[in-house]
């Protein structure tokens, strides 16, 4: 699948469930669960400048806990959640896109290095 700049990554995600089906490892997150948001700032903590940032959860992968995030309207963040308060130096751990195609273009590539 050809990735554009112009689609949005509701778009991307629902483009390549269904080019791979089944098989396909990352299922959008519905804007009405703060589940994943409330993790981030839990892991994150109250010092964390991304705390007071505008932060939105947009996909989640089924086969590990990375959550994609987009901050602010235009860093696209893949973050390893731990599960725990408390993290130390360096945790979560996090992989930053500066564009929506960079973000979904890892996603594709991991994908098809991992599970196919």
């Amino acid at each position: 699948m050809k990735i554009s700049s112009d689609m949005t990554m509701e778009e991307i995600i629902t483009a390549l469930a269904e080019e791979y089906s089944e098989d396909f490892n990352w299922s959008l997150i519905p804007k009405t669960n703060s589940y994943y948001l409330t993790e981030l700032k839990k892991e994150l903590g109250i010092d964390n400048p991304l705390f007071h940032n505008s932060v939105c959860a947009i996909a989640k992968c089924e086969s590990n806990d990375d959550v994609l995030y987009v901050l602010n309207g235009n860093i696209w963040r893949i973050y390893h959640l731990t599960y725990s308060a408390n993290n130390s130096e360096g945790y979560p751990k996090y992989k930053e896109f500066s564009s929506i195609k960079a973000a979904a273009e890892y996603i594709q590539g991991k994908f098809m290095k991992e599970y196919l």
